[in-house]
């Protein structure tokens, strides 16, 4: 049983890495994408009785790759089939967590690769500018098109992640942001010199909190947290819904689900605890085997006892509890 889809895709299916040369050639960029056409979309739902919608960002899920002319690309196409099914997995766990309670909307955009998180600070921004682009045109399709004024929630997932904070401080207008249920930001990191700066960057309090931040990094052991998300000062416990130090035991996890390529799944009810180690700015867990979930292949970015791969995961019977929860607390608010 492989426990650790989720963030990579198949890694049997993607490409070793390219070489350090590659990286000085000049960037090969797929063609932008139209939000206009359906296929750059997960899905188009139709259906109403959801009360809200979801905007929801993958993460990372391709590594470098290489075209017919021999350019080595640092993005995602999002139209080539063989990119598309690694992506779909991390799609498809998005999927199953809000679909439930939203109607779900997910644009395909060039995502800088794996090996893009691998560089320098400054070339991973530079790569990244492309990724957002995409994101903010997709957002704008989204509201000027498909929202109709609903209640809508922002979603993502690693560098989906990064794409929430960034919305949240640069694109949102005032009127789409009241009608924000919450931000869930999995994996990543928010600066407190951004909390201070940005005012839509409001950290949950608790579970029922609205127009706010959910945002966190899981590691079993404390010198397993990454150098890319270290220090995120916007922390709450998924578990628990505290902000300080209070202990998740593994009996208030309603259930870790992990899913399978054919989309089946397992699920390990009251297995994982959580803490919030305050020195680290980062959820301690306890009740996993560190060596089940360690992908070497990625080990430079997360090291063994890092679960940022499985961030939704670890939670997610209580993450779609807590949707429920938010949504309900947003309209009972409104309704007043």
């Amino acid at each position: 049983m492989d426990l650790r889809i989720c963030l990579i895709g198949i890694l049997a299916f993607l490409t070793g890495c390219a070489s350090e040369e590659s990286y000085k050639n000049e960037d090969y960029y797929p063609e932008q994408p139209d939000y206009a056409d359906s296929r750059y979309w997960y899905q188009c739902p139709t259906e109403d009785g959801k009360a809200a919608d979801v905007f929801y960002i993958v993460p990372t899920c391709i590594w470098d790759w290489v075209t017919s002319a021999g350019d080595t690309c640092h993005y995602m196409n999002p139209l080539d089939p063989s990119q598309r099914k690694a992506v779909d997995q991390s799609e498809y766990l998005g999927y199953a967590l809000f679909s439930k309670s939203c109607r779900f909307y997910a644009p395909y955009y060039r995502q800088i690769t794996m090996q893009s998180w691998m560089q320098e600070t400054d070339e991973i921004e530079r790569r990244y500018q492309v990724a957002h682009q995409d994101i903010i045109s997709a957002f704008r399709y989204y509201m000027d098109n498909l929202n109709q004024g609903r209640p809508f929630i922002l979603a993502g997932h690693s560098q989906g992640a990064k794409a929430v904070i960034e919305l949240l401080k640069h694109t949102l207008t005032a009127d789409e942001y009241e009608r924000l249920v919450a931000a869930y930001a999995f994996g990543f990191t928010v600066s407190q010199e951004e909390l201070d700066r940005y005012p839509y960057l409001r950290p949950a309090n608790d579970s029922i909190d609205t127009q706010a931040l959910i945002c966190y990094n899981s590691v079993s052991r404390p010198e397993a947290v990454s150098p890319l998300f270290a220090n995120n000062r916007a922390i709450i416990n998924p578990l628990n819904w505290r902000t300080d130090e209070t202990p998740a035991a593994p009996s208030e996890n309603l259930g870790s689900v992990f899913f399978h390529a054919n989309q089946s799944s397992d699920t390990l009810f009251q297995t994982v605890g959580a803490r919030i180690d305050a020195s680290i700015h980062s959820l301690i867990i306890e009740g996993l085997d560190d060596e089940a979930y360690f992908i070497p292949s990625i080990q430079s970015l997360f090291p063994k006892g890092n679960y940022h791969v499985q961030e939704i995961n670890l939670y997610f019977l209580n993450l779609q509890q807590n949707l429920e929860r938010r949504i309900h607390a947003y309209t009972t608010r409104k309704s007043s």
